[in-house]
């Protein structure tokens, strides 16, 4: 408990530093080297169950897209590729992938079957796949005119979505009776979640605010969320992590 309370503020204080210091450059680095150390542990993960993925091969290829991708945002005058078709390239392996694991919780031993058969294609998918409309919509707004908007709307998302699991480990400690899937996660329970979810629409709002706090001493652009509609935005992203957390589990 006290080990994930201090890496998370931990963590939390890197980025708001790299914000500060590093602007664009800085949020995209430490996307870049989280993705990068995710897409590790994923391997690592695949092999532990039976798996033989290309590790280095797959993290270098995750690493490709995602520097592509960033860089045609960056500069849209080298033939950027426009909204659509940045969604439409990520959108087919993202329904895949989110068609796959609702598939696995159901039938959850088919998981040898699908470690051991592709397990590169698998992590590939799975983790920079996931990632790349992040550092698009962090580029993109900065393409426009120095906006670093687009950077903290991708902070306000994962913040939404950390926060949930953070909420749900100390509600659920704290107030945890009920389980929510004890055939996959024993540790879970109904009072975790909900706690989690309203924790994550705290964040979200209390993110908003503050970055309308300090945007004119900033130099930021003005995200356009106010503390109600980012709370209300969270919710769906809080309900939506849930699930993948049973997946992870």
């Amino acid at each position: 408990m006290k080990a994930r309370i201090f890496s998370t503020l931990t963590l939390w204080l890197t980025i708001g530093l790299l914000l500060y210091f590093g602007k664009i450059w800085g949020g995209l680095a430490l996307l870049f080297l989280l993705t990068a150390a995710a897409h590790w542990e994923f391997c690592d993960l695949l092999k532990r169950c039976g798996g033989q993925p290309r590790t280095p091969v797959s993290v270098g290829l995750g690493m490709v897209i995602l520097l592509g991708l960033s860089f045609r945002a960056l500069h849209p005058e080298n033939g950027a590729s426009d909204p659509a078709t940045i969604n439409l390239a990520v959108a087919a392996p993202g329904l895949a992938i989110g068609f796959t694991s609702l598939v696995l919780l159901r039938c959850p031993d088919r998981l040898v079957a699908l470690f051991t058969r592709a397990p590169t294609a698998l992590s590939w998918l799975y983790i920079p796949c996931s990632m790349v409309p992040l550092a698009c919509l962090a580029a993109e707004f900065w393409a426009r005119g120095n906006d670093v908007s687009g950077l903290l709307l991708v902070v306000w998302i994962i913040a939404t979505v950390k926060f949930t699991d953070c909420g749900a480990l100390v509600f659920g400690l704290s107030f945890g009776k009920h389980k929510l899937a004890p055939g996959i996660s024993p540790g879970k329970t109904w009072e975790g979640c909900i706690g989690g979810i309203a924790t994550s629409c705290a964040t979200g709002a209390g993110l908003a605010w503050l970055f309308a706090r300090y945007a004119d001493q900033l130099g930021w652009a003005l995200l356009a969320l106010t503390p109600g509609k980012a709370a209300l935005l969270a919710l769906p992203l809080a309900i939506l992590s849930v699930p993948s957390d049973l997946i992870e589990s």
